[in-house]
């Protein structure tokens, strides 16, 4: 049963402000770390329904336009019985984890996927002030399996999250069987990344025992209870925009090692906590609405694009016509040879030495051990960064261009749901990646196959044309970003934080590409598309 305390508590807060620009400010309304560790809600134990149906998830594609595999990953029906346990009534705050690292000391290893977003998403350090209640993001699951420890806790598995989430009566959503815009953000894309809400926003989306927030604000890290990957993501985020991602069924995956900006938890433990559990006095303030940005299209071809490096060999990309926006090169993302790729954190005095010109319209590095050699170089012309590389006596050079990728950290462009991914074909017409199966067919050609419980890939479908090129379609239509490379190609990246590889469709030792920068019409598009790389 739902705690109709908590309820009522919240049922006295303000309605949603009507400044929808102002930027998330947390009051101080109560808060205490400490006391929200012990806000834990009792999960009665017995026989529930976990996953959904064929027909369900045949339904939920249909009213979304979507291909159905676009939902495999929400787990099959299933009849599973669980024992009591207890679980936060909220998601861990950036107060509560700040206080856990000054506590242990416990390390946040930097690498190349925390590049752009961590400050786009304003989330670091987590104790800045005003933002201790807003869920804590960018953990893996390492951090989260840690912070329970040290709680005295544990994460919860999937299912007694899915419990925790829908209770026993087959409910798709936290609070009934049906969307509720009441109930948690109805995101549409074109918000910041620091958009966010305090814990417990939305007291009308409880779940049948009292938990708030299970879905909509940030996807938590649970253990699985099925395939290879020993943590996934359950829920949803702020950014996530279908109404089958804020189902109870919804998960997201990505590399557990690894930190995005949707990625939070909670705690989940046997028996209520020590001292027993306890309702937190805080409860949040007016509830504010993220702010919508908008494509800068007075500025496309009037303001340039520049370049810029990191210490890793990432080059950053920015694109002033797409505010708050960011593209990340990484050029490569692995290995190569005895060079360290963007995933790896260079080591103090190896940091890659980049070569800018002041006005940030080129850039290049080269690396050099021995007989072996890595050299890289580009350079904008108006909407687009043209780059080459050329290795020395280092293996599988043929093959580099698949390992370098572009990731995209843009309101307009990210989206988890394959969304805005895909090619165009015929003249300029859109194929969504949503369009289409997911992952390579079986004995298609491509560097990998996506097997199940990898929800964190897409691909487009070998069944497709083979094209030149990946798009990222803007969510509102106007707007395009091209990874284009030789003239035979597949593509394939991630949701996560959307990313893009190409691989020779043939073998080929090409070693350039180009990223293009569009407004206008795919048909426009489609032209400058048939005329690269020629």
């Amino acid at each position: 049963m739902v705690n109709m305390s908590m309820v009522a508590m919240f049922a006295l807060l303000p309605a949603a402000a009507a400044d929808s620009n102002a930027v998330p400010v947390v009051e101080d309304h109560g808060y205490r770390a400490e006391d929200l560790d012990r806000d834990m809600v009792h999960v009665p134990g017995g026989e529930f329904q976990y996953g959904m149906t064929r027909q369900e998830r045949l339904r939920a594609a249909k009213d979304a336009s979507v291909h159905p595999d676009q939902l495999r990953d929400h787990p099959d029906r299933n009849t599973l019985k669980l024992k009591d346990f207890w679980i936060d009534r909220c998601p861990v705050t950036r107060g509560q984890f700040a206080r856990f690292l000054k506590a242990t000391g416990h390390e946040i290893v930097l690498n190349g996927w925390v590049v752009g977003w961590r400050e786009l998403a304003e989330s670091w350090p987590p104790d800045r002030r005003g933002g201790e209640a807003l869920p804590m993001i960018g953990v893996n699951a390492d951090d989260a399996e840690a912070y329970a420890r040290w709680a005295g806790k544990r994460l919860p598995t999937e299912a007694e999250w899915e419990l925790a989430a829908r209770g026993t009566d087959g409910r798709l959503y936290p609070w009934g069987n049906a969307p509720s815009a009441e109930a948690c953000y109805e995101g549409r894309g074109n918000i910041p990344f620091s958009a966010s809400f305090p814990v417990g926003s939305w007291p009308k989306g409880a779940s049948p025992c009292g938990a708030l927030d299970m879905v909509g604000l940030v996807c938590q890290y649970v253990r699985t209870i099925e395939g290879a990957q020993t943590h996934i993501l359950a829920g949803s985020s702020v950014f996530h925009t279908q109404p089958y991602s804020r189902m109870v069924t919804a998960r997201f995956g990505w590399v557990p090692g690894m930190r995005n900006y949707v990625s939070g938890f909670r705690c989940a433990s046997d028996a209520p906590p020590a001292g027993g559990a306890a309702v937190a006095a805080y409860r949040p303030g007016p509830r504010v609405l993220p702010r919508t940005l908008a494509i800068r299209r007075d500025l496309y071809l009037r303001k340039p694009i520049t370049l810029h490096g990191t210490e890793t060999c990432t080059l950053e990309i920015r694109v002033p016509w797409f505010p708050e926006s960011l593209w990340l090169l990484d050029v490569p993302e692995t290995p190569f040879g005895p060079f360290l790729g963007a995933n790896r954190w260079p080591a103090a005095g190896t940091a890659v030495q980049w070569d800018i010109t002041p006005d940030g319209q080129r850039a290049a590095y080269v690396r050099e051990n021995g007989e072996q050699r890595f050299a890289f170089e580009a350079r904008v012309e108006g909407n687009r960064v043209r780059f080459r590389f050329d290795t020395r006596n280092i293996p599988l050079s043929q093959e580099i261009l698949q390992h370098c990728c572009l990731k995209t950290i843009s309101p307009f462009f990210s989206n988890q749901e394959r969304m805005v991914q895909g090619v165009l074909v015929e003249g300029g017409k859109m194929l969504r990646v949503a369009d289409m199966p997911v992952g390579f067919r079986p004995n298609a050609a491509g560097p990998l196959r996506l097997d199940a419980r990898q929800p964190f890939y897409w691909a487009v479908d070998s069944a497709a044309p083979v094209a030149n090129h990946a798009v990222l379609r803007s969510y509102d239509g106007t707007a395009f970003v091209a990874r284009v490379g030789p003239a035979s190609c597949r593509a394939w990246g991630n949701s996560s934080i959307p990313c893009t590889h190409l691989v020779n469709h043939k073998p080929s030792d090409v070693k350039q590409g180009q990223v293009i920068f569009f407004i206008g019409l795919a048909s426009q598009l489609a032209k400058e598309l048939d005329a690269a790389m020629k």
